[in-house]
């Protein structure tokens, strides 16, 4: 089963993510450019504002995602890591970044698929950055609120050992 992630994304790199998928999305004409956790879950988008429903687009290619996983190892293959949908007026290019996330985008027929696969591979790369110094900066925070949580904890507890 998936795990849910529990990120903390910071401005800066919230911002970091929103130019890379600003600039795919603009340099393959996407209508979408979407960053998933690999349970559906959206973190950012780019694009059309309001013309559909991302979050239920995001869950819905992440499991489709899941099951390409579940098809690989039936065929002997290790996994798939990309997957083309490909429509009459739009087509739907998904791609895993390191092995937690997804990017998806969502484009139509006037831009070419290889324009799109070598774009996204190029974004991906620099997303996985940027998503390794989230990942490493939210470890970080939990471990500082742990420690100063045991450490209030060890007080009480002495406090209440020794009180009168």
């Amino acid at each position: 089963m998936e795990q849910l992630t529990n990120l903390v994304v910071s401005e800066g790199e919230l911002g970091n993510i929103a130019r890379v998928l600003g600039r795919l999305a603009l340099d393959t004409r996407a209508s979408h450019v979407l960053l998933l956790d690999k349970s559906g879950q959206l973190i950012a988008t780019q694009g059309a504002v309001g013309q559909r429903d991302l979050i239920a687009l995001g869950a819905l290619l992440a499991g489709a995602f899941s099951s390409s996983r579940h098809v690989a190892q039936i065929l002997g293959e290790s996994d798939f890591r990309h997957i083309l949908q490909q429509g009459v007026h739009e087509s739907i290019d998904t791609s895993l970044i390191g092995e937690q996330w997804l990017l998806v985008v969502v484009f139509d027929k006037q831009t070419h698929i290889g324009l799109v696969k070598v774009l996204a591979r190029k974004a991906a790369e620099e997303l996985e950055r940027v998503l390794q110094r989230v990942r490493g900066a939210g470890t970080q925070a939990r471990e500082a609120v742990v420690n100063v949580q045991f450490r209030s904890s060890v007080e009480n507890t002495i406090d209440l050992l020794f009180q009168d």
